[in-house]
């Protein structure tokens, strides 16, 4: 029997993140049908507004990072896991400091692009109370290698999560909660790709990760 967990759990992964702006989304337009508040309705339209890019944005990062984004090529440019990156935290409490200069408009394979994508994903996660997550990265004759430095008050790596970045994909250890970075260390074990803890302190996570 093939086992479909992972794809099961990712599936309610991405359903969860989404659930929120539509909702949301939802509620401000409720909130507008009432005429007779002039001010809540200014509001009201505030909150569709922020929240249907907040869902444009998930959607079309997370097409990138999880999906096969067919329309794409095999290989797929630095640029534009920048581009979606930016767009998916401007609407967090975590400030993408990704220059055009790390990695630049470089093409690397789907995989590759999706590594990156799901680091800036777990490394945002580091921040519970927000704060900076400086990307930098560099490309040169096929080899490639990127860092992720979140920087923020009370920055921490879940003891789960260190686990399995340390010892790699985990079927039997698969859950709800862990679904994100198995799915990382998965891709790393089907790419060759070496990810590596630097720096756990009060404030400060670094996360690297590299070509073969």
């Amino acid at each position: 029997m093939i086992d479909l967990k992972l794809a099961s759990l990712m599936s309610s992964k991405l359903c969860h993140d989404v659930i929120g702006p539509i909702g949301a989304v939802c509620n401000g337009i409720e909130l507008a049908s009432d005429d007779s508040n002039a001010d809540m309705r200014t509001e009201a339209l505030k909150l569709v507004s922020s929240s249907a890019g907040d869902a444009s944005a998930r959607l079309q990062f997370y097409r990138l990072a999880f999906g096969l984004a067919g329309g794409m090529g095999q290989d797929v440019s630095i640029r534009d896991a920048r581009s979606l990156s930016r767009d998916l935290m401007s609407y967090g409490k975590v400030a993408l400091d990704w220059p055009d200069t790390a990695g630049g408009a470089e093409l690397l394979p789907k995989d590759v692009i999706k590594i990156i994508c799901n680091l800036v994903v777990i490394s945002a996660a580091t921040l519970p109370r927000g704060g900076t997550l400086a990307v930098s990265g560099d490309v040169k004759d096929g080899a490639w290698s990127f860092t992720f430095h979140a920087r923020g008050p009370r920055a921490v790596l879940r003891e789960d999560v260190t686990a399995i970045l340390q010892n790699g994909y985990d079927e039997e250890g698969l859950t709800a909660q862990n679904v994100g970075v198995q799915y990382l260390m998965a891709l790393c074990a089907n790419n060759g790709a070496t990810l590596h803890i630097r720096e756990v302190e009060d404030e400060s996570v670094v996360l690297s990760v590299q070509s073969a």
